[in-house]
């Protein structure tokens, strides 16, 4: 019989600590996603959302359609009961562009908060931008670029870089808002966006930067675009396309329509209407600002939110380390090791002579906090699970080809140098030549230091690498002298055939 009467406090399926609630009142759909906790990696513990489209009759009256209002006040009941029913106590409700400028809107708003019990914010057009731009920071390391946020109502639009935000901008271009104003022509929705981002600050310093795409219907369209094109990953943070690239996919989807695009429903039933009209704005964005890169982004305004709540030096730090240390503390049999074979790993990296840059690094150190994140698997497919694992998990802070390096480096520490990945449905396939060979030489340090120390922390930081000559030498104290063997010396010799060096081992 099964005794789960410690479970709550022995459970390790996710961190101890407060769940933060966000419920957003959008002008197409209203979310509710509970967050494991204030982060600088945000963790998704619930998410769920209905397509209300309250901004559908604001073009006709400027009202909210009764029929709307109903589907949303209906959901965030339900979302104020799933709340409560997770003990969450820190619980905002946003309210963006819909809500924000219906003449029915303020009655709405306390209908919301008569249900839920909860001050509503309602966020100015300035104020979105800017909180979508935090998302951006929040899920990106060092952004530099243009983020766009296209909701139902209006689109936000403002600069980023690394070292801030700056001021924002709110268009009446939402695609059920461009739609209305539109009349249901596409080619007349194109000639209204571009005539009103014509006047777009933002835009004029995006020219050989990277947009960064924020909002469902972008996300949908990117969606689309990843089947179209076979990529081998369902990830899409941080999916990146060339701006003429996706210049040409919206034009082909704006001519030939969505069935014909989709004919395998790739985007839901709920989203359909309204891609042909995300692609009309990124059409006119992609002619006017002139980007190099589109970069989609899964965090916007609710991830921008949590972000801006937390301490200035938390806000700072890398979201892919942060990311790599939850889940080594969630699935590694020792953080503690794992924290150890990072300045393990430097050391064989300076002495085999390997050029690192910042980015080499910190996707180096990843590679160690995640290195045992299998190790409760069956050893036959350990290399398999892991390699699941990093093509799918919910990283940030890390483009593609950083993710397919990971993916690469726990394969092989777990099957060997020529253990084959299954490149056609994992995030590998998307590793350059140069990542590649990389992964190749940290693999082969965790091999050798895995080998030596299973997941027990104390025994690392007690060895030495270094070269000699044609030599790469592992050295260890006389009182380690046993941990010496068959196996040790063979991953040695692995590791030093990665610079075409003699690997040997050498105690006392």
């Amino acid at each position: 019989m099964v005794d789960l009467t410690r479970a709550r406090e022995f459970a390790r399926g996710r961190r101890l600590g407060d769940g933060i609630a966000v419920i957003d009142v959008g002008s197409n759909s209203v979310r509710l996603v509970i967050y494991e906790r204030a982060s600088r990696a945000p963790t998704v513990v619930f998410n769920e959302k209905v397509l209300a489209a309250l901004g559908e009759g604001l073009v006709d009256n400027g009202r909210l359609t009764d029929e709307s209002m109903g589907r949303a006040l209906m959901a965030i009941r339900r979302f104020a009961a799933m709340v409560k029913a997770a003990e969450v106590e820190d619980v905002t409700i946003v309210a963006t562009a819909a809500a924000r400028v219906a003449s029915n809107g303020a009655a709405f708003i306390r209908d919301i908060e008569q249900i839920s019990g909860v001050k509503v914010r309602v966020l100015e057009g300035a104020e979105e931008a800017h909180m979508a731009a935090a998302g951006v920071l929040c899920g990106f390391w060092q952004p530099d670029g243009v983020v766009g946020d296209l909701g139902g109502g209006s689109l936000e639009l403002i600069d980023i870089t690394k070292d801030g935000i700056g001021p924002g901008e709110s268009h009446p271009l939402g695609t059920l808002r461009l739609r209305g104003d539109a009349k249901g022509q596409l080619a007349k929705g194109g000639a209204i966006a571009r005539d009103i981002l014509a006047r777009s600050e933002p835009l004029l310093a995006l020219k050989g930067r990277t947009f960064y795409a924020v909002g469902g219907t972008w996300r949908s369209l990117v969606k689309l675009h990843m089947a179209v094109t076979g990529y081998p990953i369902p990830i899409m943070h941080q999916y990146a396309v060339s701006a003429d690239e996706m210049a040409d996919f919206c034009d082909e989807l704006i001519k030939n329509g969505l069935d014909t695009m989709d004919p395998g429903n790739v985007v839901s039933k709920g989203r359909r209407p309204l891609v042909p009209w995300g692609a009309v704005v990124m059409r006119a964005l992609i002619a006017l600002g002139q980007p190099k890169t589109i970069l989609t982004s899964s965090l916007g305004v609710r991830e921008g939110m949590i972000y801006e709540a937390l301490a200035a030096d938390e806000r700072g730090r890398d979201p892919l380390i942060v990311a790599a240390e939850e889940l080594a503390i969630l699935r590694n049999r020792s953080p503690l090791h794992s924290a150890e074979l990072v300045d393990f790993s430097q050391m064989c990296i300076d002495a085999m002579g390997l050029e690192e840059s910042e980015e080499d690094q910190r996707l180096r150190i990843a590679a160690c906090l995640l290195s045992d994140i299998s190790w409760r698997s069956h050893p036959d497919y350990r290399a398999d699970q892991a390699l699941a694992v990093i093509s799918n998990v919910a990283l940030y802070g890390v483009d593609h080809p950083g993710r397919g390096f990971l993916a690469q480096v726990l394969n092989e520490r777990y099957g060997g140098p020529e253990n084959p990945a299954v490149a056609h449905n994992s995030a590998e396939a998307l590793c350059s030549d140069r990542l590649r060979e990389r992964a190749k030489a940290v693999a082969a340090i965790l091999r050798i230091a895995y080998v030596l120390a299973p997941g027990i922390s104390g025994v690392i930081p007690k060895l030495a690498v270094e070269r000699d000559g044609g030599s790469l030498i592992l050295r260890m104290p006389a009182d380690m002298a046993a941990f010496d063997g068959e196996r040790p010396l063979r991953r040695m010799r692995q590791l030093a055939k990665v610079v075409g060096l003699e690997g040997q081992i050498r105690a006392g």
